[in-house]
């Protein structure tokens, strides 16, 4: 008989946080009781995309990852759904190890037409329970079942250690019972024949635990496992941390802002009221200079008609010599009358003109287009400690996600990213943004000093980040063959240039568009 299991190793779905009630598992290996997961999915596939169920996709309330339901219902897509049986095993298991729930146990054909009967029998090959007319009109009268053994539920039933066949992903009707210790990965029998032949260091399930040499340190595993969950709690809190610092950061953003625009426009009232003085005195004393330069010329005027009305009496009425003395006086009398003005008029103000030289800050400032321009800067510290845990724990990150934003303004050449690696891959990777006719092109190049015949096969999600709603990003996937001789492969045209950059679109921040691209 098996060692009791902890009641605080009792797993429960995470939808309705209860014991599962027929456990399904998702393609990305979260699992959830089946009516749990078909509300779920019917909400979410009926909110968005009603009358179109080609496009139906929904996302794992978990890890957000996407699960397409291609052309199929939600109680079609239910009925391929995999039971995930290491579950319903260990509920099971566990419900039986407390005599007080020994009648807990329902049966699960019954749970599955949503009536709970009391379970009386188990099948370790079917790995469900029966209560006794399942079991005599259900499984006893199938073909593929009525030969199985069927133990009693009871007080003393000597329960086994679980033990559930783990189908494998890519040839689904297969169990997977090898691991290759070259690739790190678990094998079915077709998974040898075609992927595993050259590997040197591949064994059975049932040679790697008979081994004695083989140690299995769960102890030291769920140590580990507890360090990663532990480093994400910690993460987790920093970045909450991060999102309440975010108001507060917001607001000494604007008024910083605020501030600077109020000084300056403080400043700048400060400099105008300024010069509005100095012009006014400047433009004040030039016109009194040039009232008294009016002055004297009216005065010289009026002694020059006084000269000319003399100067013809005279001519009508005085001698010769008269007329000779009084020529002679008059000259005399206006180059006197014309020293004096001369003295006394100012030639500067006469031919002055008044230009205002603005300074080419100020111009400069109707020239600008905006105040500031606000950078995210991107980091992954954040994950590092995560990251490290899990090479601890064993674990090597099958995909890497790269992200770079790439401006717009300058798009006549094509524009490179820098270079990222994938772990489990000896080549480097960049991405390659262009502008093809009225078309916005990505393309993802493997870059590598290594063998030019060598191919790599690679898949990889691009992404066009929508600058607020998520929901809204562009995405678009390959599958491509890559040499390692700056090979490229992607999309020309991705989307039209005009969509890009059109403001209403929200792809376009400060001048820059976001790529994140996913290569596994």
């Amino acid at each position: 008989m098996a060692t009791s299991v902890d009641n605080h190793s009792e797993i429960n779905c995470p939808i309705c946080l209860e014991k599962f009630n027929l456990p399904k598992k998702l393609p990305c290996l979260h699992t959830f009781c089946e009516p749990c997961i078909q509300s779920y999915v019917q909400v979410r596939t009926s909110l968005f995309f009603e009358g179109d169920p080609c496009t139906k996709f929904f996302k794992c309330p978990v890890c957000r990852m996407e699960t397409d339901l291609a052309n199929m219902s939600v109680s079609e897509w239910l009925q391929i759904l995999p039971t995930d049986h290491l579950v319903q095993s260990l509920n099971i298991y566990t419900d039986t190890k407390d005599d007080s729930k020994i009648n807990e146990i329902f049966c699960d054909p019954c749970l599955f037409g949503n009536e709970k009967n009391v379970a009386k029998h188990h099948c370790s090959e079917c790995k469900e329970c029966y209560c006794e007319q399942c079991l005599n009109y259900l499984h006893k009268r199938k073909r593929n079942s009525n030969l199985h053994v069927v133990t009693a539920i009871t007080d003393e039933t000597p329960w086994k250690p679980v033990e559930v066949d783990e189908l494998c992903p890519s040839h689904t009707d297969k169990v997977m019972d090898a691991f290759c210790f070259d690739h790190k990965m678990l094998c079915c029998i077709n998974c040898l024949a075609s992927d595993h032949r050259k590997c040197t260091n591949v064994k059975t399930l049932d040679d790697i635990v008979s081994d004695k040499e083989e140690s299995l340190d769960m102890k030291d595993f769920i140590s580990n496992l507890i360090k990663v969950e532990q480093c994400a709690e910690s993460t987790l809190k920093e970045s909450k941390d991060k999102l309440a610092e975010l108001e507060g950061d917001k607001n000494v953003m604007l008024q910083s802002v605020d501030d600077l625009i109020s000084s300056t426009k403080s400043h700048l009232d400060t400099l105008h009221g300024e010069l509005k003085g100095s012009i006014e005195k400047t433009f004040s004393d030039t016109e009194h200079r040039q009232e008294f330069d009016i002055d004297c010329l009216v005065a010289f005027q009026k002694t020059l008609a006084l000269n000319r009305r003399l100067t013809e009496a005279v001519k009508e009425h005085g001698s010769e010599k008269q007329k000779f003395l009084t020529m002679e006086k008059t000259k005399t009398s206006i180059e006197k009358d014309f020293e004096r003005l001369h003295s006394a008029f100012n030639y500067t103000e006469t031919g002055k003109q008044h230009v205002l030289n603005i300074e080419d800050e100020l111009s400069n400032v109707q020239k600008m287009s905006k105040l500031a321009t606000l950078n995210l800067k991107q980091s992954d510290e954040s994950l590092t400690n995560i990251t490290e845990t899990l090479c601890q724990l064993g674990c090597r990150p099958k995909c890497a996600v790269f992200e770079y934003s790439f401006p717009v303004n300058s798009i006549y050449i094509p524009q490179y990213s820098p270079q990222f690696g994938v772990l489990k891959m000896e080549a480097k990777w960049r991405l390659i943004f262009t502008k093809d006719k009225e078309n916005f092109g990505i393309y993802l190049q493997c870059l590598s000093d290594g063998d030019p015949a060598v191919i790599i096969e690679a898949s990889a999600e691009f992404r066009i980040v929508h600058q607020v709603e998520r929901d809204k990003d562009l995405i678009r996937k390959i599958e491509h063959k890559f040499h390692q001789t700056n090979y490229s492969w992607g999309f020309r045209s991705f989307i039209s240039w005009q969509s890009l950059i059109s403001p209403e679109k929200g792809y376009i921040s400060d001048g820059r568009v976001k790529i994140r691209v996913k290569v596994w």
